[in-house]
């Protein structure tokens, strides 16, 4: 009796093994036929990764200045608002107009310009802060004029307007 459950234990240990080994085959062949996508699907994935990036910034600014409890309500709700403009924008103009320069211009306010104004403000003594507070406001209503303009030139098919509005943000915040 104990070598028959000895026998099954073992037959069942095999097999076991067998179904496992065969399902890290199948896994790895799986994860090489992914790697060799084609072309066109590495571009939608690049830009899938920069779309993301491009929103865990906002989402770190946000927390961000949450976080700072001597960050003025009032700017809080002012920030928000150019948030919730490149979060909606951003995804758009990515997917309609890759190519276009004012998509170009909307990352990187949305990746690198929004954070780095807000961090630098959120950086200086209270006292600095105080003294700043006006130039940081007008920066930020500035962005928030962009991004609404934007938006409007996205709803409503502006093309005409991408070189002109890309040109300023360029001339603007490049440097």
């Amino acid at each position: 009796m104990t070598m028959s459950i000895a026998a099954v234990i073992i037959l069942i240990a095999v097999t076991g093994f067998a179904i496992m080994k065969k399902k890290s085959k199948n896994k790895k062949e799986s994860q090489s036929n992914s790697t060799t996508d084609t072309p066109a699907s590495k571009p939608e994935n690049s830009s899938e990764q920069e779309l993301k990036s491009i929103m865990d910034s906002l989402l770190s600014l946000n927390i961000l200045m949450r976080k700072d409890r001597d960050f003025p309500s009032k700017m809080t709700g002012a920030v928000e608002a150019v948030i919730d403009d490149l979060t909606m924008i951003t995804p758009a103009m990515m997917e309609r107009y890759p190519a276009e320069t004012l998509t170009y211009e909307i990352k990187k306010i949305g990746k690198n310009h929004l954070y780095k104004t807000v961090k630098e403000y959120l950086d200086l003594s209270l006292e600095s802060r105080k003294n700043q507070f006006n130039m940081f406001e007008k920066t930020i209503k500035s962005l928030h004029d962009i991004s609404n303009r934007s938006r409007d030139i996205v709803e409503k098919n502006e093309t005409a307007e991408f070189k002109t509005m890309a040109n300023f943000l360029a001339g603007k915040f490049s440097g």
